[in-house]
């Protein structure tokens, strides 16, 4: 990170934030060997947040600026005070 690129979607990309969504997918065999079978990331990952089916049916949809999605997120602890 500090030197501008992380391991993100299987290579050195540059991310605007310390955290970035994906899951991965893993199966063992009966002799116990791991394989890696699905990964996600990015958007790729929005179907596991079952809230962006809702938002997109509304007129302002997402309402998304800035330099990445999901910037209208916060924390429950951070809003602003009246």
């Amino acid at each position: 990170m500090a030197g501008g690129k992380a391991d993100y979607n299987y290579g050195p990309n540059g991310f605007p934030s310390e955290e970035a969504p994906g899951v991965s997918v893993f199966s063992k065999d009966a002799s116990g060997a791991v394989f890696h079978t699905y990964s996600a990331f990015a958007r790729g990952t929005e179907p596991l947040l079952g809230g962006y089916y809702f938002l997109d049916l509304v007129p302002k949809g997402r309402d998304e600026t800035g330099p990445w999605t999901m910037s209208w997120v916060r924390h429950h602890d951070r809003y602003e005070q009246p």
